[in-house]
């Protein structure tokens, strides 16, 4: 096990039987690709062998940080030893730049697969700092590999080699979901798309509730959607986009999630400016509760659900059967809004511009749709949001946009 700093080299051995061993060291400039030339010999007298576990294998043939660390615009690590110990099968590592980086990384255990390995792992970067935060389902020793590139870099080199060991594995259930980026949390991405003064900066929420509402500054020609993932979806009755609610404000965008079920979540956030039309990825989140919440979803949401729109009441896209319900919604530009069920309700607008009025909701199995008029000489309606009727209890829901 070599470790190599810009004025020092340490070597471990640990001979594998007993025995006598050489052991050849080679050496060649920093910045060469000449071959390595051999520098000098030790034998080695192993009296006892050390029987503990075999470490993964390295490829890169250094541990810990590069000689040349700074020379790629990594400063230091949060972890100076060469051996990194996770009691609880956690860990977070965390770089410190000279300038912004990329950076991806590999986990590599005997027991972990390179698809179980992906959920092992979530990335930040943001200016002047990575991070990355370390799952381990299994005990024993891992080597987590950190490759970086400038931004507009073409090449990922590898900058350090981490060997871990796990003393007490976390629950395979509990691992990252699939498919995240290298964008988690807030940083280079969401800054570069317009996004300033994070709710939450870090990428990881836990949350006791079931729900949490993840809010960005946004300049007013950027426009947010998001998404919600789960790797295996148990008993949510409606699909996971019913659970996101994203509400434009002037200068904010609220994304209001609310969890179906237990379990280990990723949000993904997407924006497109004016001048684009497709909405391209920011970042993602992970969201994580295990106290069986079970919310019910928000409205379907139209594409007239723009900038501006904000549902106040019902916050809910659930109603129950035979009641009256409040609807209290802003919807900037309308000339008139109504709600569409058992009959149609003409929503009034009060001075503060909000549109409301008393709507009962019919029987069981049918829809309450929020609709509205853009022009006084337009005949037709738009649906912007569309409710569930069904019967049981009524559920509220606190979450604001």
């Amino acid at each position: 096990m070599m470790t190599v700093s810009e004025n020092n080299m340490t070597i471990k051995v640990t001979p594998p039987t007993e025995g006598l061993f050489d052991l050849m060291i080679f050496a060649r400039h920093a910045d060469s690709q000449d071959p390595y030339n051999w520098v000098c010999s030790y034998q080695i007298q192993c009296v006892e062998p050390h029987n503990g576990e075999k470490l993964p294998e390295n490829p890169f043939h250094f541990w810990g940080l590069h000689q040349k660390v700074r020379d790629f615009g990594v400063k230091e690590s949060s972890h100076k030893g060469e051996l990194l110990v996770a009691p609880q099968g956690t860990l977070l590592l965390t770089l410190q730049t000279s300038q912004p980086l990329l950076a991806m990384y590999e986990l590599v255990n005997k027991d972990l697969d390179a698809a179980l390995s992906k959920k092992c792992l979530a990335s930040q970067a943001e200016e002047e700092k990575l991070s990355c935060h370390v799952l381990c389902p299994f005990q024993g020793y891992y080597r987590l590999s950190v490759f970086v590139k400038y931004l507009g870099g073409s090449t990922f080199r590898n900058v350090a080699n981490f060997l871990i060991h796990c003393l007490r594995p976390v629950n395979q259930n509990e691992l990252f979901p699939s498919g995240l980026s290298m964008h988690c949390g807030s940083g280079i991405s969401s800054r570069g798309h317009g996004l300033s003064n994070p709710s939450h900066s870090a990428p990881i929420i836990t949350t006791k509730l079931g729900k949490c509402n993840i809010t960005f500054h946004t300049p007013a020609s950027v426009e947010v959607t998001a998404s919600l993932s789960k790797d295996k979806v148990i008993s949510a009755r409606y699909p996971l986009e019913r659970y996101v609610l994203v509400t434009h404000l002037r200068t904010k965008v609220s994304v209001c999630v609310v969890l179906p079920e237990s379990g280990v979540y990723k949000v993904g956030l997407f924006g497109r400016s004016k001048d684009h039309k497709d909405f391209v990825h920011i970042c993602d989140y992970v969201i994580r509760c295990f106290s069986d919440p079970s919310w019910p979803p928000f409205p379907r949401v139209y594409s007239l659900w723009k900038r501006g729109c904000v549902l106040l009441e019902p916050r809910v896209g659930v109603l129950q059967e035979q009641s009256w319900v409040r609807f209290r919604v802003k919807v900037p530009k309308a000339y008139q809004a109504v709600v569409l069920g058992q009959e149609k309700t003409v929503l009034q607008q009060t001075s503060n511009v909000v549109w409301e009025g008393d709507v009962f909701t019919g029987a069981a199995g049918t829809q309450v749709k929020l609709a509205a008029k853009f022009s006084q000489h337009c005949s037709s309606l738009e649906v912007i949001l569309a409710f569930e009727v069904e019967g049981g209890s009524p559920a509220s829901l606190g979450c604001s946009g």
